[in-house]
């Protein structure tokens, strides 16, 4: 009986542990600038970024600000591409204010078009594997005025965080509160069998 109990416990606290490693949303970050764009630009302006999948994969978010652009931002998007191409649109924005830009774009709204993904699951491993940026246009440069890469998972993974570096995706802080949680269930399942009450025979 106890030994079955014990198995009870391990496989419960095991499903607990694993479960938010699995679904925690993934953030990444970046800084914005015209020295990222492609062809290199010399302006004043610069900016944040920070891109986020929801948990359970069917939206990405994001929440941009800037300051000292040219002029009223004409649009932002995430583009797909690398740090030293311009690509198509991934997901745009649904609005832009001089200072900056929040919004969510759901699964069920992604269409496609020409050089994009086939599907939603291609949109996040285009963000996943760094090939996606973050751009900011305004109307003296339509072709985006401060822009930025966005961290691929093993980048963000590696990276120190610092104020002004990309930080590791938060899945990877849901897989260490998993670790942890396991030590201190596996570590309670240990005090509780000192103490069971072994079976008559």
């Amino acid at each position: 009986m106890r030994r079955r109990w014990s198995t009870f416990l391990v496989t419960g606290a095991l499903s607990l542990a694993l479960a938010p490693a699995v679904l925690a949303a993934e953030t990444f970050t970046t800084e914005l600038s015209g020295d990222n764009a492609v062809p290199p630009i010399e302006v004043d302006a610069s900016g944040e970024a920070t891109v986020t999948i929801s948990d359970d994969e069917q939206s990405v978010s994001w929440d941009i600000s800037y300051r000292d652009l040219t002029g009223a931002p004409a649009a932002g998007h995430i583009h797909m591409g690398g740090a030293d191409e311009n690509g198509p649109v991934l997901i745009p924005f649904d609005s832009v204010t001089e200072s900056g830009s929040t919004g969510t774009f759901a699964a069920s709204d992604y269409a496609g078009g020409e050089g994009l993904p086939d599907d939603w699951d291609g949109v996040l491993e285009e963000i996943r594997s760094g090939n996606a940026y973050v751009n900011i246009h305004t109307e003296e440069h339509p072709g985006g005025e401060i822009r930025g890469q966005l961290p691929g998972d093993d980048d963000a993974a590696t990276a120190p965080p610092t104020d002004t570096e990309s930080v590791a995706p938060t899945r990877a802080g849901g897989t260490a509160a998993a670790v942890l949680l396991v030590a201190v269930m596996l570590a309670g399942i240990a005090a509780l069998s000192r103490f069971a009450v072994p079976r008559r025979r």
